[in-house]
């Protein structure tokens, strides 16, 4: 009996991502990178029917990654921390990270793209990399300083439709470009 072409080992695929934020690497992860897509709908019911939906309609699409960032610079925290500025003294190589209040910025003015791109391919290959076309961070934080372990920060982006009303894509990019 031949194997139909679902039924294929090569198909099954195991591996870390690199994090690319607008291009930039974001470095190690620790605890492993999670896509999360959600679906609302909504069920159409009428009374001759009683509970029985005869329809359902989506309402709306979510996309949120979920990224523990383990190399936690002061430069990967400004890229994950809308309003954040680094602060650095020419003369001394001292540098900080100014955060501000940030209340009324918008996410959607700091968003960019999120690819998740599988190790195991060579860079070229772009044949399984996941894209949010917007993706923003609103610079939640959550890091601990312990002895026996290392300090990441827990970094959750969610996406936004683009001008396209794409939100995600799964895939190489060029594909039908």
């Amino acid at each position: 009996m031949a194997a139909s072409s679902n039924n294929q080992a090569k198909n099954v695929k195991l591996g870390v991502c690199r994090v690319l934020f607008d291009g930039v690497d974001l470095g190690f992860t620790k605890g492993g990178v999670e896509v999360s897509v959600a679906t609302e709908t909504h069920e159409v019911q009428v009374d001759q029917a009683g509970q029985t939906p005869i329809n359902e309609y989506i309402m709306g699409r979510t996309v949120t990654v979920k990224a523990p960032l383990a190399e936690t610079t002061l430069e990967n925290l400004v890229a994950i921390m809308p309003g954040a500025k680094l602060v650095t003294d020419g003369t001394s190589q001292a540098k900080r990270v100014d955060v501000a209040l940030g209340v009324g910025v918008s996410l959607l003015d700091s968003a960019k793209t999120l690819t998740l791109h599988p190790v195991a391919l060579p860079e070229a290959d772009k044949s399984e990399d996941f894209t949010v076309f917007k993706a923003a961070t609103a610079g939640a934080l959550d890091f601990a300083y312990k002895l026996d372990d290392e300090r990441v920060f827990s970094c959750e982006f969610k996406g936004y439709p683009n001008e396209d009303n794409l939100l995600f894509a799964f895939g190489d990019p060029l594909a039908g470009v």
